[in-house]
């Protein structure tokens, strides 16, 4: 196992060490990974050509399923439940949060 030098005391350190367990000077940060949020405008656009393809972007894949049936049901039985359906499923593609 590696030794460093501590910058703060001099002490040798393990390499792999958080923080010198002599004075307790922080050697490494913890490292946190943040995901991006994913665009609230392109989850939108997609649903417009694709209805659900907006939620699978955002990683909502039952509820893209879900509104691709229920858009394309709608739009089968009568033009206007297809037009509100898919609408709605426009906005709120748009407006869920990332998983």
């Amino acid at each position: 196992m590696p030794l460093t030098l501590c910058p703060e005391c001099n002490n040798r350190v393990s390499d792999s060490a958080q923080a010198c367990p002599y004075c307790g000077h922080v050697l490494r940060d913890k490292v946190v990974f943040i995901k991006p949020e994913k665009s609230g405008w392109l989850a939108a656009l997609l649903s417009l050509f694709i209805p659900g393809a907006g939620h699978l972007y955002k990683g909502h894949v039952i509820s893209a399923i879900l509104w691709f049936l229920l858009v394309g049901s709608g739009y089968v039985i009568l033009f206007l439940p297809g037009l509100i359906s898919h609408g709605l499923c426009i906005l709120l593609a748009g407006i869920a949060r990332t998983k």
